[in-house]
């Protein structure tokens, strides 16, 4: 019961040096915050597009400087003749079917990664 009576006197106390201190303001500072007060209040689409306009233009600059920079990074390209086509029907001497087949028994991934996509494949069952 005694705290409730010291929160009140606390609050009576700070609101009475909250009214002194409004009295003791002078007029520029309170034009000041006047001024402040209403540029808040602004209608704040007016202000973001402001501030947007700046946050696109200041990264298309930067997207412009990076993609300079790789291209002065980017190493000579020389020409390369074309090569002869392999023959179709002739298979190399070192192509064995068996160990083609094997390398894709080798990573599993494939199938993980089929088998998490059951839900994009519309079933055949209605």
């Amino acid at each position: 019961m005694n705290d409730s009576r010291d929160d009140a006197r606390f609050d009576q106390a700070m609101r009475a040096l909250h009214a002194q201190s409004l009295s003791n303001i002078s007029s520029s500072t309170r034009a000041r915050l006047r001024v402040a007060r209403h540029a808040a209040a602004a209608p704040a689409g007016a202000r973001e597009t402001r501030r947007g306009f700046g946050w696109v233009l200041a990264s298309g600059c930067a997207a412009v400087f990076a993609l300079v920079i790789g291209l002065q990074l980017r190493p000579p390209q020389t020409p390369v003749a074309p090569a002869a086509a392999p023959a179709i029907a002739a298979t190399p001497a070192g192509y064995d079917v068996d160990s083609a087949v094997a390398v894709l028994d080798e990573n599993p991934d494939l199938y993980l990664w089929l088998a998490s996509n059951d839900d994009a494949m519309p079933s055949l069952e209605q």
